[in-house]
């Protein structure tokens, strides 16, 4: 463990060496007792489930879990180029001309591209993500962007009607208004991003 590279709601997440391989990653560290507070003990092995069969270059892969008395462990991809919603405040707006650059995958990253191959394996993986926004979106150290943060994704069914988790002004309206949804949520959200990347923050008419 070398030092701390973030915090969360249930704890740390460390830059870590593995010894064997010399490799870095990042290791997510989750107290069990903050973990059983907040009852979210079964969205924690939900999440762990799914990552465990999923693998693919624009999404962040675990490679490890294990557990000791007081504390849980994911070792994670390690991402260092940071998140969409620092570069979006960063340079506060793209021009239209950029964004429509974005989308033709020319200049600054291709990033809508990433996005989208990352969601088609997770859809073709029977999973909604339900939570994409720049928070969720990293940039590793190529440039590439990853999907992040699997707490809430789901294994899609007809009926899910109760299923409203996400985050506000990424929600689409049949998620709001506690209809059946698919896997279009997500690319609402991804509308929403494109929509940030050309004025720099969600329109109030969307909230």
């Amino acid at each position: 463990m070398l030092y701390v590279i973030g915090k969360g709601g249930f704890g740390k997440v460390w830059k870590v060496k593995y010894k064997k391989n010399s490799k870095f990653y990042a290791l997510k560290e989750m107290s069990k007792v903050k973990v059983l507070d907040k009852k979210s003990e079964r969205s924690i092995m939900y999440e762990k489930l799914l990552l465990s069969n999923l693998r693919h270059t624009f999404i962040i892969n675990m490679h490890y879990a294990f557990q000791d008395h007081e504390n849980l462990y994911l070792v994670m991809d390690l991402l260092n180029g940071g998140d969409l919603r620092y570069h979006i405040s960063r340079y506060k707006r793209f021009t239209e001309e950029q964004t429509s650059r974005f989308i033709i995958l020319i200049n600054i990253g291709f990033f809508i591209a990433c996005i989208v191959l990352g969601l088609e394996y997770i859809h073709n993986n029977g999973i909604i993500h339900r939570d994409i926004k720049p928070e969720n979106l990293v940039l590793d150290e190529r440039g590439y962007v990853r999907i992040t943060d699997f707490g809430v994704a789901k294994l899609y069914e007809r009926e899910n009607s109760s299923e409203t988790s996400g985050t506000p002004g990424y929600m689409s309206p049949e998620v709001m208004w506690g209809q059946n949804h698919t896997h279009a949520v997500d690319y609402f959200a991804l509308g929403v991003i494109c929509y940030e990347f050309m004025n720099g923050k969600v329109s109030d008419e969307l909230l």
